[in-house]
């Protein structure tokens, strides 16, 4: 996917709500000059800032994206898509080795969010902080011991166990070894 393209839906998302560049940039804590970037495909935006945008548009990156999700391949009952990394998307500091992919398209912000997290050796998302989720986040490990940190607490999950976290709990994913981790996260609406 194409920053322009990305830049083109946040533009029409802002005017479809007959705000200003001044006004959005206001309400999301950046600069008018950041905005006005974003929405010509010229830089990314930090994951927060584009988190809070969507959601100030009331829907979700997931949801702007899927617009323009690749066709999916077909057969006679099924469909099959293909990821799209979301770091891709924003700006920031670079998660060395790691991507979150969103799996399938998630067209409504209440459709669920599928993702697939990779680490790299030594890193974890985000890069800085905690993430904390209104809704509840269950996954499974498939390669590697995922090590999930809240603030006093961690749980470390093992190849082919699951796991759950709480709608609220903020917490952070992990890989505290050289082999990289894959793990599969379900949101029950879509977040990101």
């Amino acid at each position: 996917m194409q920053l322009s393209w990305l830049g083109q839906q946040l533009r029409r998302l802002r005017e479809q709500h007959e705000w200003s560049l001044s006004d959005v940039a206001h309400r999301i804590g950046i600069s008018k000059a950041l905005l006005a970037l974003a929405e010509q495909g010229r830089r990314r935006l930090p994951l927060e800032a584009l988190r809070a945008l969507v959601a100030l548009y009331n829907t979700s990156i997931a949801a702007v994206v899927s617009t323009s999700y690749p066709e999916p391949r077909t057969a006679h009952g099924g469909l099959c898509w293909r990821g799209l990394d979301l770091l891709d998307l924003v700006a920031g500091r670079t998660v060395r080795g790691s991507s979150l992919l969103l799996l399938r398209p998630a067209r409504r912000p209440d459709d669920p969010e599928w993702l697939e997290l990779r680490l790299g050796s030594a890193v974890q998302l985000p890069p800085e902080g905690y993430w904390e989720f209104p809704v509840q986040t269950d996954g499974v490990a498939i390669e590697g011991h995922l090590l999930i940190e809240m603030p006093g607490d961690e749980l470390l999950v093992r190849t082919g166990e699951s796991f759950s976290i709480q709608a609220g709990q903020p917490h952070r994913y992990r890989n505290y070894l050289r082999a990289p981790i894959r793990a599969i996260l379900v949101l029950q609406r879509a977040v990101f």
